[in-house]
């Protein structure tokens, strides 16, 4: 197995529950080597989401399938990024749990301005030609891909999980990557990666008072935030397009 193969496989093992069968008996590549190929596992998540919600339209209403679509999504990246070697020390427990009540209500907020975002997506038109009931799949594509690739630069922070640096060349390849699908979708994509991207500054100065190491726990909180705020702006720029 090459370098390079092992590196796509690391980052679909990193961002979704795919790839443990193929890295069975390899070494795992550095997160740090993977970093580039973290869009791409976020794509995959995407069209998991995609397909789930175009199949769920053939038989329920739209609410039905964007329910469905957001499960596939979640089943298919496993609710957490999966970081080896990234135990937390016994005070940072203990701090996380004062706080776990506050998180499982931001993460219900979240989830119902991600529910009600995407079914307003789901009728939004594309620069583009597409069958019917496609366009939200490959927005959600755009929005996992983005929201992918702006993280890697949290992983590349100085807290981040990743122990190995990550170059600036396979940082600029994972951000054309991750930033390339929402381009296709012209001004609402763009302003979706600003917003997106605004997100990660936020929430990186805020990781970065509040915690001592990025882990896999933070940075899935920061993906699921940029890609949230991804839908919220592609939503609010598309209503003037």
């Amino acid at each position: 197995m090459n370098a390079q193969w092992r590196a796509l496989m690391a980052a679909l093992r990193f961002d979704t529950r795919l790839a443990a069968v193929a890295l069975r008996g390899e070494r795992v590549a550095d997160l740090g080597a993977a970093a580039r190929y973290f869009p791409v596992a976020g794509a995959l998540v995407g069209a998991m989401g995609g397909a789930a919600y175009w199949l769920g339209t053939q038989l329920w209403p739209t609410s039905v399938a964007v329910v469905l679509s957001m499960l596939a999504t979640t089943a298919m990246s496993g609710g957490t990024y999966q970081i080896a070697g990234t135990e937390q020390p016994a005070d940072r427990l203990a701090q996380e749990t004062r706080g776990h009540a506050f998180a499982m209500v931001a993460y219900v907020f979240a989830l119902l301005l991600k529910y009600n975002a995407l079914m307003a997506l789901s009728a939004a038109g594309l620069p583009f030609a597409v069958p019917a009931n496609m366009a939200l799949g490959l927005i959600m594509i755009c929005g996992h891909a983005g929201a992918c690739a702006v993280i890697i630069s949290l992983v590349a922070s100085p807290t981040g999980a990743s122990s190995t640096r990550i170059s600036n060349g396979d940082l600029g390849v994972g951000l054309v990557i991750g930033f390339a699908p929402a381009a296709l979708l012209g001004i609402p994509g763009l302003v979706g990666l600003a917003a997106a991207i605004l997100a990660r500054v936020g929430y990186g100065a805020y990781v970065k008072r509040n915690t001592r190491t990025v882990g896999g726990a933070e940075l899935y909180a920061g993906q699921q935030l940029c890609e949230v705020c991804f839908y919220l702006g592609t939503l609010a720029s598309s209503a003037y397009v």
